[in-house]
């Protein structure tokens, strides 16, 4: 899904950039096309946040996102690091005590405050008070009104000329004594197009992100997958089958977490959570990420790298993130917690890790190319013959996960008259290699 985003470059005295005002965009259309402020900025926060690498777009300098009373009052600016943002309170915004309040609120917490297309000196009192930028308008500010405000406030405000279109208003701006330039006469908002990940797949990858950390937060993953009605429903069936033989019926998504403990919920989310997330692909994108899965798995076992076999487990499986979810693949890594091993091998980072030995071991057989095979197969001390089984064990138990999953709420087709494998026995939908 295509998102769009303006920036427009505020710049200092030597005309470099000191930051870049974000703004709302619907499309490749250069104009602001919304009829809700509150939208508009919430969509620019999400945008800025998730589809696009904040730190290339910003390039370092600080961002300035229009904040109206809603999203004041609603706290919405948690979710921005202070050091890279500054709060432009709108012109139309209502200053009463909870509006400042509010701005109190952030401006403790190191969040700086931009008071909006000032037009003069005695307009958004209190807030010029406590603000650190006051960006006034140069388009409806009358000249006597430009320079009493910077007169009043230069000293203690840093005080932003916007709204500049002519040579002239960047010559008047610059002699009364503003630090800080922003207009057409510089630079049109540039906009940018960006992938944003439809909401129900981020909803995915933030439980797996909560399922796959060192030490799982219960009460939070509950809170999670409660959001995700059917997530909720495959726990319960599975925390209800007979592989756990509860006398009484599960029926709370914490019961359901408390039978499975840490290790059996991190491998059937991921299975279950992988299948949720590429439900609108190709089967065998799945089958061959659930293969990678279990084949890395075994590995770790085989090279004496066990004690990391769930890592080497999310190796396989993340490999293929990128189809997945339809991101670039750094895009979608910083939407999941993975150990550093893992995410530097995913971003072709490999150095020689054991972890990099097994992806390209991985990759290797799939291709069919036997000397690198043997090769990487030394590196990680497991014999070729070790390497072809572990293979075709791979496969098995990924025909026999696609043969039960209808059993716990859905899935892709099962294959023909799979064999499951010794591993499988206990019909749980890891494996106990």
């Amino acid at each position: 899904m295509d998102v769009f985003i303006a920036r427009q470059p505020i710049l200092d005295g030597d005309l470099k950039t000191f930051g870049h005002e974000l703004l709302y965009r619907s499309g490749t259309a250069n104009f602001f096309a919304a009829s809700d402020p509150t939208r508009a900025s919430l969509e620019v926060i999400n945008n800025s946040l998730f589809s696009f690498d904040i730190g290339q777009l910003l390039g370092g300098k600080r961002a300035f996102i229009n904040f109206d009373r809603d999203l004041l009052l609603a706290d919405a600016a948690v979710v921005l690091p202070p050091e890279s943002v500054a709060l432009e309170v709108l012109e139309t915004t209502e200053l009463d005590e909870e509006v400042m309040a509010a701005c109190g609120r952030l401006h403790d917490r190191g969040y700086l405050l931009a008071a909006d297309d000032v037009a003069a000196a005695d307009q958004m009192q209190p807030l010029l008070e406590i603000a650190d930028f006051i960006k006034v308008d140069f388009r409806l500010a009358p000249p006597d009104e430009r320079k009493k405000i910077v007169d009043r406030y230069g000293a203690r405000h840093t005080c932003v000329a916007e709204k500049l279109e002519t040579q002239e208003d960047y010559q008047e701006a610059k002699r009364l004594g503003y630090r800080l330039f922003q207009g057409y006469f510089f630079a049109r908002p540039a906009v940018l197009k960006g992938q944003q990940m439809p909401g129900y797949k981020l909803n995915y990858l933030r439980i797996l992100s909560a399922v796959q950390r060192p030490e799982i937060e219960f009460a939070e993953l509950e809170k999670l997958i409660l959001q995700e009605p059917s997530v909720a429903y495959k726990l319960l069936r599975y925390a209800n089958s007979a592989l756990f033989a509860q006398r009484a019926k599960v029926d709370s998504i914490k019961r359901a977490l408390f039978i499975l403990g840490e290790r059996e919920l991190r491998k059937w989310a991921s299975v279950v959570l992988l299948l949720h997330l590429a439900s609108d692909k190709p089967d065998a994108l799945i089958n061959c990420a659930l293969i990678r899965a279990h084949f890395c798995e075994t590995l770790a076992q085989l090279s004496g790298n066990g004690g990391r076999k769930q890592d080497f487990f999310l190796l396989g499986m993340f490999s293929l993130l990128e189809p997945m979810t339809g991101l670039p693949l750094e895009h979608a890594l910083r939407q999941i917690s993975l150990p550093p091993e893992v995410a530097a091998v995913l971003q072709e980072d490999c150095g020689k890790s054991p972890f990099a030995a097994a992806y390209r071991l991985m990759e290797a057989y799939e291709q069919g190319n036997w000397d690198l095979v043997a090769s990487e197969a030394s590196v990680l001390r497991v014999e070729g013959d070790e390497v072809r089984e572990t293979y075709l064990q791979a496969v098995n138990w990924c025909d026999a996960v696609f043969r039960m999953l209808p059993e716990f709420g859905g899935g892709p087709g099962a294959p023909a008259k799979p064999m499951p494998p010794p591993a499988l026995k206990t019909g749980r939908l890891y494996s106990r290699v």
